[in-house]
């Protein structure tokens, strides 16, 4: 077991007792990283990309199988030709979101197109956010995944197909763009259309589908106090910010507004981003109205000072609870009529440590990890768990794990919803059902 953490961490691994032979190595120290990738079956790597680069390529000299829930990106594609050459299985995204949203819906996908269906319209969204139960603060929000991961949230490519024409959402306006979803026991939520839905459609081999949309949950509070972070520039990820001389978060955030001498910063911003009384309130929480000064002098980006106070004012607390959230919605067509598919899954963690992303990311990795070694995934080359070979064993070892999507099923008429259910899509071969028994949280 390689890591980069305190020592704390190596005792509570060997609390759970899951093997009598578990040697930890230090990864930076590539040395014992070779020495162990040479002795093991199979290697799950939960790494930044940096690392997993050179992680990947020993597993391929070596002929080492690989599973990571890290995403595929340009640098690991250029291995799939070597990965092919050396008969060895590295399988990318295989986490949450992606990996369960990539298994769960082209099983369903597979299944329409099996049966002579044709899918006008897929739209999958997915989240990570503060239960419940344990909301305590004016922005309805926690961190419940790494920091980085929420500044970034929606500067990549997001594109989007809505009855056959392209969307293109820009950064700066892709919370204006959010829409009410409904997800059971949980509440304010909306999504954003998050994400290259075209990348997806690809994948997924849906090219007979007018209307498909990527998106991210996310709650209405947060939503709403994010969209004024982004509209004054405090996510930029590129441009220095000069903190010298002992200025304070309130010199930061004075300096992203206009000069007026005469007018507070209170009265700039609403004047400049039209935020009202209780939003300033919110971003005084936040702390960026305090005289506490930041280290880092000319180093610093505004995301990074952001990054800063959300890491300070949102950390989960021991006993906070997180939830995850995912929704497929599919409509199609087969020989019986017009069709409506809604599945949501909904899981919530114990507690901070174990929380249920963690336990979402485990136990589909794990499902696939246990599928290799047992010879029930025998594809090899560089893959995502799209492919009929991989995602049927995850799906089921997952299904034996309980509990699973809720799902909804209409018969559209006229446009239309009846009330009249429609067979759940069930191939005899494989698991009793498609999506209703897949993860235990």
């Amino acid at each position: 077991m390689g890591s980069m953490f305190e020592n704390g961490l190596h005792e509570r691994i060997k609390e759970c007792k899951f093997s009598q032979e578990v040697i930890f190595i230090n990864m930076p120290d590539f040395r014992q990283c070779e020495t162990a990738l040479r002795k093991a079956d199979l290697v799950i790597a939960l790494l930044p990309d940096v690392l997993l680069l050179k992680v990947v390529d020993r597993c391929l000299i070596h002929g080492k199988s690989l599973i990571t829930p890290s995403r595929l990106k340009r640098q690991m594609v250029s291995r799939k030709s070597l990965a092919e050459e050396n008969n060895t299985l590295i399988l990318m995204e295989c986490g949450f979101s992606p990996g369960l949203d990539h298994i769960t819906a082209k099983k369903v996908v597979d299944t329409i197109h099996m049966r002579g269906g044709k899918i006008s319209s897929f739209k999958t969204y997915s989240g990570s956010l503060i239960a419940d139960c344990c909301l305590d603060n004016p922005w309805e929000f926690k961190l419940t995944e790494p920091t980085d991961e929420v500044l970034r949230m929606g500067k990549y490519n997001n594109r989007h197909l809505v009855d056959g024409h392209l969307q293109h959402i820009p950064y700066q306006h892709l919370l204006d763009r959010s829409e009410p979803i409904h997800i059971p026991g949980i509440q304010n939520t909306l999504t954003i259309p998050e994400g290259d839905a075209l990348y997806y459609r690809k994948i997924y081999r849906l090219s007979e589908a007018t209307t498909f949309i990527k998106g991210k949950i996310i709650r209405k509070e947060f939503k709403e106090i994010w969209n004024l972070i982004v509209k004054l520039g405090l996510t930029d990820h590129t441009s220095k910010v000069d903190m010298t001389e002992g200025k304070s978060y309130h010199d930061f955030l004075n300096s992203f507004l206009p000069y007026c001498p005469k007018a507070s910063l209170e009265e700039r911003i609403s004047k400049y981003i039209h935020a009202s009384e209780e939003e300033i309130e919110k971003l005084k929480w936040l702390g960026l109205f305090s005289d506490e000064c930041p280290k880092g002098g000319k180093e610093l980006t505004p995301a990074i000072l952001i990054g800063h106070l959300l890491e300070k004012n949102f950390a989960l607390n021991t006993d906070d609870k997180d939830a995850i959230v995912m929704q497929h919605q599919f409509e199609y067509t087969d020989k019986t009529g017009d069709h409506k598919i809604t599945a949501t899954l909904v899981g919530q963690g114990e507690n901070q440590r174990d929380s249920a992303i963690a336990k979402a990311i485990g136990l589909t990795t794990g499902a696939a990890a246990k599928s290799i070694l047992i010879g029930n995934i025998k594809i090899k080359g560089l893959h995502i768990p799209t492919h009929k070979e991989i995602y049927d064993p995850i799906l089921n070892e997952l299904d034996d794990l309980g509990v699973a999507f809720q799902i909804e099923e209409k018969k559209l008429i006229h446009a239309s919803i009846s009330s009249e259910p429609i067979p759940v899509l069930i191939d005899n071969n494989l698991s009793p059902t498609i999506l209703k028994k897949l993860l235990v949280l």
